[in-house]
């Protein structure tokens, strides 16, 4: 019966149609492609080039709308033609080589460098029907080299002529990531821009793609078989062919408004949203331990945070990435703040980037006295936190004070307001007069 089904292999050939692709965040694309077959009746073997190197094998989906088309087999290949595969081909075979100035018929028992050089012999050219190699002959191209990475598929048809098909597959080497820019006022006013940066490592071009981003943490099982190497409602303007937004699974769908073209290697870069006046609050955080001795004062941490709700911030969904901070300077020129890394961030939800640690703003923390107590089950310590504002206005500074979550713990007393944030976090939110400083002296109990 396989010498009968050999015997009606028919090669056809087919043409790309339109192009859909979906990328992930983490290393994965989902491709979906139309094409047109040009096939005979009965079996034929039909091979589809053009689908990337790193294309997952195990994922093909082939699909007939017509249902007159059945897949008997599917196989990919990616033995390419180089010139290792083509000596290869011809081992133990004649060959014409280039012997003291004169073209010989030899028999190739190895391939490698020539002798002397320590490089590859790398050119293949096709001569009259004939396939140099630097100084040998071949007498044709071997069946079974490729000039690309394709799918071969075994293909029942009903009937002989055009077939449209659907194909659609997973592939690796295609990633997306976003990044922000925020350029801050002196008043703590934010413009802000979000840019999606492609990344195309997968083998092969898309052209005239229908792009769709996917936001979100997706699980995939890890093989050893296969070790290769939320509503945007001012950045997505359909009039401006953006990004629109929907929500997909638990995930957030990114779809672009126009087609593109991503080529291999390439990393490319579409505006993903755009918004701008958004009140934001600049905070000087100390982070200490009800513990803690410092040897000398630190620098108070600076962060910059926005709501993201609509009529207050974006009021969008904003996928996790890098946020670049830029203010002017005196002369209106942009300069660079700092930058914090946002999660996947939901509407509704708040943002707040560490931008870095102020030159001006110093605080220090020490443990003046400690009493133990009922045979050392009690612990009363007396704390002092000394706060220094060396600019030339007031600073309100925030100090969050870490407490043994683990155990029951009070103040007893205290020379400042403070509150209980957490069942581990005591804070104080204190003004600090230019060119001042400020003492804080709290007693704590632990039991």
């Amino acid at each position: 019966m396989r010498t009968l089904i050999l015997a009606l292999l028919i090669f056809a050939s087919s043409s790309i149609g339109e192009l859909e692709l979906t990328v992930y965040n983490k290393n994965l694309a989902l491709v979906k492609e139309s094409r047109v077959l040009e096939i005979e009746k009965g079996v034929s073997e039909v091979s589809l080039p053009g689908v990337p190197a790193r294309i997952l094998p195990e994922t093909v989906h082939f699909h007939s709308p017509s249902g007159e088309l059945r897949v008997l087999e599917q196989n990919f290949r990616y033995d390419l033609l180089h010139r290792e595969s083509l000596l290869e081909r011809y081992r133990g075979k004649e060959v014409r080589a280039l012997i003291e100035g004169k073209w010989e018929t030899v028999r190739l028992l190895a391939h490698g460098s020539p002798s002397n050089t320590g490089s590859p012999l790398g050119r293949i050219l096709e001569v009259n029907g004939e396939i140099h190699v630097e100084d040998l002959i071949l007498p044709e191209l071997p069946e079974g080299l490729l000039l690309e990475p394709s799918l071969l598929c075994l293909l029942e048809s009903r009937r002989g002529g055009k077939h449209d098909i659907e194909l659609s597959y997973l592939s690796e080497g295609l990633e997306w990531k976003a990044d922000y820019v925020a350029v801050v006022s002196p008043e703590n006013r934010i413009d802000l821009q979000g840019w999606v940066t492609l990344n195309n490592q997968s083998g092969r071009d898309y052209l005239d793609a229908g792009l769709k981003l996917v936001a979100g943490d997706v699980n995939r099982v890890q093989s050893r078989n296969y070790p290769r190497g939320e509503k945007l409602a001012i950045g997505f303007d359909a009039s401006r062919h953006g990004f629109s937004e929907e929500s997909f699974f638990e995930y957030h769908l990114y779809t672009l408004g126009r087609r593109t073209n991503l080529l291999d290697r390439e990393q490319k870069q579409v505006e993903l949203l755009e918004s701008r006046d958004i009140p934001g609050e600049r905070d000087y955080l100390l982070r200490s331990n009800y513990g803690q001795m410092d040897t000398e004062a630190r620098s108070l941490d600076v962060t910059l945070s926005f709501p993201n709700r609509k009529g207050e911030g974006p009021g969008l969904p904003l996928p996790g990435g890098i946020v670049r901070v830029y203010q002017e300077d005196r002369s209106g020129q942009l300069q660079f703040a700092g930058e914090d890394r946002i999660s996947h961030t939901p509407e509704g939800e708040s943002i707040r980037l560490k931008v870095g640690q102020s030159f001006d703003l110093r605080g220090e923390h020490r443990v003046l006295e400690t009493d133990r107590q009922l045979r050392g089950k009690i612990i009363v310590s007396t704390i002092q936190i000394l706060l220094r504002n060396h600019k030339d206005e007031k600073v309100t500074m925030t100090v969050l004070e870490g407490m043994p979550g683990w155990k029951e713990w009070k103040i007893l007393s205290t020379s400042h307001k403070g509150e209980k944030e957490s069942a581990n976090t005591w804070k104080y939110e204190v003004e600090v007069p230019a060119k001042g400083e400020v003492v804080i002296d709290y007693r704590l109990r632990i039991s």
